[in-house]
């Protein structure tokens, strides 16, 4: 028993961990996880993790390993909008339990202040201070002890803030202020976090985004490998994996690469469901539980009222009682729907198929689909490489370009992984003699493969651009940078594992 009391702090924040996985549910009807599924994967990690015979150390490893664990595991299954909402989440309830952020804190960061019509003095008349921004100050001021002298400070002080390499300025008393340290010495890194949600709202996500990334780590704002090779370990017999899709999202062409690549090419059965499909993929189910098949259950969501009937085989395909081939793997597909079975969700591996957040990521996980054979073995050498980076990159800057509004694209494009592995294909059969027919090549990526979802003209001109930034001539030279900062480039290495 004293042994186990020692064991204490990791119970508490596996014990916190739990709840913050559990209210996921009310962000989405498809984030559902079980305290069965999540008491498996906290046991797990516990079992698989370093040992250590100091019990600090140990504790470190433990607290470490389970946060890792339970991050990867559950924000693979989240849309890219809700992951930062996710680690967010975690990391406020990790530090309120170690003490550095008080429950009156996180309200107010979350709500602010509660009492809407009460008076106020009057707002200063400076240009850069709008009244809400007065409002939330003096709110700010009587609502925490820290910031009781923040109406004051605001109209005599540089208020100058520093989180990680981003530079706020609440004020401008003095914009040319050198000095970052004066007024911030005395804050906390939540402190900074309030100031920034009150008078820059707009710098709040990249705030947050640094906030995780110093207290929990850079593995907390990034998005974790999704590929099958990595989700099929935490798959069995009796787990089934659920891939969340989104608009204009395809998983099939993933999952028949991996199929063969595991040899099940021939033992593998999939069906688009719809009207009068139930039947025949329950009959499907039933014959490959004996033969050991994988079954591929596309588009639940529009077979809502066979769901029942699912959840009541999947319910059975889960008790140990009833034997089954262990070589059998089930997949489903949905669109998030409130139809999909609460049960079926908490006890499967879950994963969203949707492009990540972000150059690094997006080029990261183009990377984890191509095969190194594809990669290494051609008869272009280096010239491939550099071409198969540069398509790579250049998927990952279009997506990008969505999220910047009028500004990246006057229409929102649907691109996917099927256009850059289309262009692949492309640039693969037209080079396989050794000669690259750039007119060519560069006339199908810009106008069929990837133009081809493009109706506006000046983002049909764009994409052209772009395209040329990354995929022409010039672009196999040695020297050659993808910007003017020289920071981005196509690395020249001989495997994809480098």
């Amino acid at each position: 028993s004293a042994a186990r009391e020692k064991y204490r702090p990791v119970a508490a924040k596996g014990s916190i961990m739990y709840f913050v996985v559990a209210d996921l549910g009310l962000i989405d009807p498809m984030y559902q996880f079980s305290l069965r599924y999540f008491t498996q994967l906290f046991n797990l990690t516990i079992e698989n993790s370093p040992k250590s015979k100091d019990l600090a150390k140990r504790l470190e490893i433990l607290l470490s390993e389970t946060t890792v664990a339970v991050y990867t595991n559950v924000s693979r299954g989240l849309f890219e909008k809700d992951k930062l909402v996710f680690s967010f989440m975690l990391c406020a309830e990790i530090l309120k339990l170690n003490g550095v952020i008080n429950s009156i804190e996180w309200n107010y960061f979350l709500r602010g202040s509660p009492g809407m019509d009460k008076k106020r003095p009057p707002k200063p008349d400076h240009r850069w201070l709008s009244q809400q921004q007065w409002n939330n100050a003096v709110d700010l001021a009587t609502s925490l002890d820290t910031f009781k002298t923040l109406l004051d400070d605001l109209q005599t002080k540089p208020m100058r803030l520093q989180i990680g390499d981003m530079i706020v300025d609440v004020n401008q008393i003095d914009p040319a202020a050198p000095d970052i340290d004066e007024y911030q010495s005395n804050l906390k890194m939540f402190d900074k976090l309030i100031l920034i949600k009150n008078f820059a709202e707009d710098r709040v996500v990249q705030a947050v985004t640094i906030f995780v990334a110093q207290n929990l780590g850079q593995v907390f704002v990034e998005s974790p490998a999704t590929d099958l090779n990595t989700l099929y370990k935490d798959m069995s017999a009796r787990t089934p994996l659920v891939f969340i899709l989104s608009t204009g999202s395809d998983p099939m062409g993933s999952f028949l690469r991996f199929a063969k690549e595991m040899a099940m090419s021939n033992k593998i059965q999939s069906i688009s469901l719809g009207q009068g499909q139930g039947p025949v993929a329950e009959k499907m189910i039933v014959n490959a539980l004996k033969s050991g098949e994988w079954i591929f259950l596309q588009n639940c969501h529009l077979a809502a009222s066979w769901m029942i009937a699912m959840e009541e085989l999947v319910k059975k395909i889960a008790d140990p009682v009833n034997p089954i081939n262990q070589d059998f793997r089930l997949f489903l597909s949905s669109m998030p729907a409130k139809s999909f079975p609460v049960s079926v969700l908490q006890n499967s591996v879950k994963v969203t198929n949707e492009p990540p957040k972000g150059l690094r990521a997006n080029t990261k996980r183009a990377f984890n689909e191509i095969q190194a054979s594809f990669f290494e073995e051609n008869i272009l050498g280096m010239d491939w490489k550099k071409i198969v980076f540069g398509i790579c990159f250049f998927h990952a800057i279009i997506q990008e370009r969505k999220k910047f509004g009028s500004l990246g694209w006057n229409i929102k494009y649907e691109f996917n992984d099927s256009d850059r592995e289309c262009a692949l294909l492309n640039f693969q059969m037209f080079c396989k003699d050794g000669y690259i027919p750039w007119d060519a090549l560069i006339y199908i990526t810009g106008e069929i493969t990837y133009g081809g979802r493009v109706t506006d003209f000046w983002d049909q001109r764009c994409l052209r651009t772009i395209l040329k930034r990354f995929f022409s001539p010039v672009t196999l030279d040695q020297e050659y940078k993808y910007s003017a900062s020289g920071i981005y480039y196509a690395p020249e290495y001989d495997t994809l594992k480098q």
